[in-house]
């Protein structure tokens, strides 16, 4: 389709860029120091610069798409629910924090969710997205360091976070109860390195067993913890919660179910594993192993061919832990 100019002359047209813009109002700089936004560059990929080097693996764009897809997969797991604490639109939250926020996704669907919300999410790295929502906001902070907020969130929220903390309970879960209002609930989605296997198809060669275990080795070398999830809700009952609820979801790592719902979700994240293996390994393996690039790479060969192999009948499970603070 093309429009002639001479047919359509703009002179009448209401909604110019002069005219939608409010000569009086103020334009704000970015306010983002350059060091921040300029990313660690290791290993051919890019790693958060503030507080450079407490968080072991990339923030480029291929791990954003990643996790993006880690997302989606989690959400089709959950049967499309952001959220198992029982808040709904005729009772939204009031005020929520999204805890290591990573792309943010999570952050932006509760505030077109929850309009009325105000949506905070936090991160080491600002790979959010500039477009959100009105009542969407995003930080960039530590969330090991002390929090530097008034108790008042309705919500907190935590998604996959395993090598992020070194004491997930006092650092995050005492945290939450204490910056929560009465009433206010903490949920934490959770999905471990540990894998699973109930039939006895997995033996201790299976290469991302004997991956998963040196990962979760090399985690505690580095001071993070690899495996959260069962502990969670032991945790959140020492914080002082109430009515902690703990839902388990099983997910394949490859199409290896019958059901055809669980082989979907199972091919989804074999290649989801697939595409994230390489940044799980690098820094990690690198700095605390001092093997080369090429050794880690060598090595994840066969870890790789594991993935495809369905007579193994392995799976992971996502933690989905919620609890509230006393009124």
């Amino acid at each position: 389709m093309s429009f002639h100019t001479a047919d359509r002359s703009l002179d009448s047209y209401q909604f110019t860029f002069e005219s939608f813009l409010d000569d009086s109002a103020r334009i704000e700089p970015d306010s983002l120091s350059e060091s921040i936004a300029k990313f660690q560059e290791e290993f051919g990929r890019t790693y958060h610069s503030y507080r450079a080097g407490s968080y072991h693996f990339p923030n480029d764009p291929t791990e954003n798409e990643r996790t993006e897809e880690q997302y989606e997969i989690i959400k089709m797991v959950m049967d499309g629910r952001l959220h198992l604490a029982p808040f709904t639109r005729a009772q939204p939250p009031k005020k929520v924090l999204d805890i290591a926020t990573g792309t943010g996704t999570w952050a932006v669907e509760m505030g077109d969710r929850y309009p009325e919300a105000e949506i905070i999410g936090t991160d080491l790295s600002p790979i959010q997205p500039g477009f959100v929502p009105p009542n969407v906001r995003f930080f960039v902070e530590d969330s090991a360091d002390e929090w530097d907020y008034p108790p008042e969130f309705d919500f907190i929220h935590t998604r996959v976070t395993l090598s992020c903390w070194s004491d997930m309970q006092s650092q995050i879960i005492a945290r939450a109860f204490a910056h929560l209002r009465p009433g206010g609930w903490l949920e934490c989605q959770e999905a471990p390195a540990t894998i699973y296997c109930d039939d006895g198809t997995m033996g201790d060669d299976y290469g991302w067993l004997r991956w998963s275990r040196e990962f979760d080795a090399v985690c505690r070398l580095a001071d993070r913890q690899a495996v959260i999830g069962p502990q969670i809700r032991e945790w959140m009952v020492a914080a002082g919660f109430v009515e902690v609820k703990e839902v388990v979801f099983k997910i394949p790592l490859n199409g290896w179910p019958k059901d055809v719902r669980l082989k979907h979700v199972g091919m989804l994240w074999q290649r989801n594993l697939l595409e994230g293996l390489s940044g799980f390994s690098l820094g990690m393996f690198s700095r605390f192993l001092g093997k080369t690039v090429e050794e880690i790479e060598y090595s994840l060969v066969d870890v790789r061919k594991s993935l495809f192999d369905r007579k193994v009948h392995a799976y992971h499970k996502l933690y989905v832990v919620y609890g509230r603070k006393p009124a």
